[in-house]
């Protein structure tokens, strides 16, 4: 008699899901990656977000240029005034940051946009948080 093996297909009570991000092709083409190391060159291998200049290794911090208005937003693509240089790792010289939280100042201020762009649709209740920017720098400049 043939057994089933429902029980070793099936997954797992602790099997995760988990979907990997697809990056633009506009954050890989020569005129980004150009525009980045420039930026990085003109205001220093410093994260704007928390100061960190350094990992916990003693290697420079790594950056990711984030738009302040995100693109899907409306925000310029190349507008060094809407970029800021965020680390996107926890830990180095830049820790605890001021509200106690850890996590790299990237991934941070990605996840609040997010939240706060589900609740404009209506979702993603909990904590209302305050804007990322003040409505006069959105609709004065």
């Amino acid at each position: 008699m043939l057994k089933s093996r429902r029980s070793k297909l099936a997954p797992s009570a602790r099997s995760k899901l988990v979907i990997r991000k697809r990056t633009d092709e506009f954050y890989l083409s020569r005129a980004w990656k150009d525009f980045v190391a420039a930026l990085i060159k003109e205001r220093g291998r410093r994260c704007e977000g928390c100061g960190k200049t350094r990992e916990d290794d003693g290697s420079f911090v790594r950056l990711i240029a984030d738009h302040k208005i995100e693109r899907q937003d409306g925000g310029a693509d190349f507008d060094k005034a809407n970029i800021q240089l965020l680390c996107c790792r926890a830990g180095g010289d830049g820790r605890p940051h001021a509200d106690g939280d850890r996590g790299g100042c990237h991934p941070r201020k990605t996840a609040r946009a997010k939240a706060d762009r589900l609740s404009l649709l209506g979702g993603g209740g909990g904590v209302k948080k305050p804007p990322l920017i003040s409505e006069k720098a959105l609709f004065h400049s």
